[in-house]
């Protein structure tokens, strides 16, 4: 994998704004919901935006990968934001989707084609 500098620059940068989106939402989860949602969408943008792969269908599924799960975090930190159910549930929904999306990614990027 090379890194882009500028590309990885953005994708920190996006996952910092929607972060702090999130957090205005003023539920009562705001702070684990901001430090959460960061995590999560600096590890599903860096890959997707932050760099190219030398083989071009690693490169793909492991962008696809990344979007789904990107999406799957905008739409679990936005449940949790707007809801604000118990902190021990927000922490175990997020930590295992991020864990299945890194077993994944892990998985696609070592194979060998």
């Amino acid at each position: 994998m090379k890194i882009n500098p500028v590309n990885v620059l953005l994708a920190i940068l996006v996952s910092a704004i929607l972060a702090f989106g999130l957090w205005s939402l003023d539920g009562e989860l705001k702070h684990y919901v901001a430090v959460g949602a960061f995590f999560f969408f600096a590890g599903t943008l860096l890959p997707m935006i932050g760099g190219s792969f030398e083989s071009a269908r690693k490169g793909i599924n492991l962008r696809t990968v990344s979007s789904v799960f990107f999406v799957l975090g905008l739409l679990i930190n936005g449940f949790f934001a707007m809801l604000g159910l118990s902190a021990t549930a927000y922490i175990i929904v997020s930590a295992l989707a991020f864990l299945a999306y890194v077993f994944l990614a892990n998985a696609i990027y070592s194979a060998r084609q």
